[in-house]
């Protein structure tokens, strides 16, 4: 079933006009008749950085029937588009403002805020984006695509539901029931801030964003006004996806960044996936082969640091083409976007593999993999191009596995390096 918020957030409504997507025809349904509807997270943040006019230009332009962003305050209380509580991983407030750490979003003005270079970090192709207002992004947006609106850290945020909701107020536009080809969507971890959205507008449907699927118990009380509840796919299990259709609810998880996890997911009956390469599973759902080894190179394994991993951090690339294949300046992006960039010069032979070690990370550290509940990695050649996706679930116990099947880790020898 096609899940668009009906007059009644929370519960499911019928099939609503939706703009024709990228390969001009509307998706076949995915599972079972239902069409499963893609979320581009904070806009195709795998391709672009993260939050800015390029990512979201580009969701756009790949067929994503919705983007998922987030909404913070200004220190002058604007309403600003940005994922961090702090400037410093995705701009260069460290060396505009270097007297004023910790750099706290809520600490700056907007006329500050634009100062700020938002794209140079992710790569210098990108270098001039900036940090959006909120009425910025629903202009740039129009009527081309939904927009799932993260209500980011209200504790550290006094007052932005209400100023959200007095936004949205002024952009009758994007709140009028069956105004929009795909409607807004407000979602946020805060409960509280939520049942201040439903209250005050109370035909915009709202999801709970969570780590885990509520209780049963807890799950009946939202249903009456919860539109849809996005978990984490690392914990997401198939008896709480059962739980939360039987509720009458979306489940929308977050964030799903591989084939083997997308059709994992699409076994559970989700609805809708946060995705940072909306392109790919377009692709996937639209029937189009999924990435998978382009240009004759797949991620083969990620030892990500764990105690006793005497080998260290990195990535392991296999050829599995019949040719050799030249990898260098190849770079691997995790789910947080940071990059490590494969050494020029190295060739790896057909059936062959190479290891890629850790570097420093965007903000100085040394991990890059996430070793607690599991990361994803994308693949892409020199010019950009998605060569292989690849995501591990780290399980209670530590145990590891990829795109929820449970496997060995294959032997790393001989390694080109």
């Amino acid at each position: 079933m096609h899940t668009s918020p009906s007059s009644r957030p929370g519960l499911r409504a019928g099939p609503a006009a939706a703009p024709v997507p990228r390969g001009g025809s509307t998706p076949p349904d995915s599972r079972g008749g239902r069409r499963v509807e893609t979320y581009a997270h904070r806009g195709s943040s795998g391709m672009a950085p993260e939050n800015t006019a390029a990512a979201f230009a580009r969701a756009i332009a790949e067929g994503a029937d919705y983007v998922e962003t987030d909404v913070q305050l200004s220190a002058d209380g604007e309403l600003v588009i940005i994922h961090d509580v702090t400037l410093a991983r995705t701009t260069d407030a460290r060396r505009v403002f270097a007297d004023r750490p910790p750099w706290n979003v809520h600490d700056f003005t907007l006329a500050e805020l634009k100062k700020l270079d938002a794209g140079g970090w992710y790569a210098a192709e990108f270098s001039g984006q900036h940090i959006l207002t909120l009425d910025e992004l629903l202009d740039l947006l129009g009527d081309r695509v939904g927009l799932n609106l993260e209500l980011k850290s209200p504790a550290v945020n006094p007052g932005l539901a209400q100023a959200v909701v007095a936004r949205l107020r002024r952009r009758r536009d994007w709140i009028a029931p069956g105004a929009r080809p795909r409607p807004l969507i407000v979602g946020s971890f805060d409960e509280q801030a939520l049942r201040e959205v439903h209250t005050r507008l109370p035909d915009v449907p709202v999801s709970l964003i969570s780590y885990d699927v509520p209780a049963s118990g807890r799950l009946a009380d939202l249903a009456g006004w919860i539109f849809s509840v996005n978990p984490d796919i690392r914990r997401l299990r198939p008896e709480d996806a059962a739980r939360v259709t039987e509720a009458g609810m979306a489940l929308v998880p977050w964030t799903v960044d591989s084939p083997e996890l997308w059709r994992w997911a699409l076994d559970l009956g989700v609805d809708g996936m946060i995705t940072n390469y909306p392109s790919a599973l377009t692709d996937l759902l639209h029937g189009r082969a999924p990435v998978r080894g382009a240009a004759g190179v797949v991620i083969e394994d990620i030892r990500h640091r764990s105690p006793g991993d005497g080998a260290g951090e990195h990535a392991v690339l296999r050829n599995v083409s019949d040719q050799p294949v030249d990898v260098g300046s190849w770079y691997l992006r995790n789910q947080a976007s940071d990059r490590i960039v494969v050494g020029d010069g190295h060739v790896i032979p057909p059936g062959g593999l190479l290891r890629v070690h850790t570097g420093p990370g965007t903000d100085g550290a040394t991990a890059f993999w996430n070793s607690t509940h599991g990361d994803s990695a994308g693949l892409h050649r020199a010019d950009g191009a998605i060569v292989d996706l690849y995501a591990y679930v780290i399980r209670a116990g530590g145990d590891t596995e990829k795109g929820r099947r449970p496997r060995r880790r294959p032997p790393l020898d001989p390694l080109v390096s």
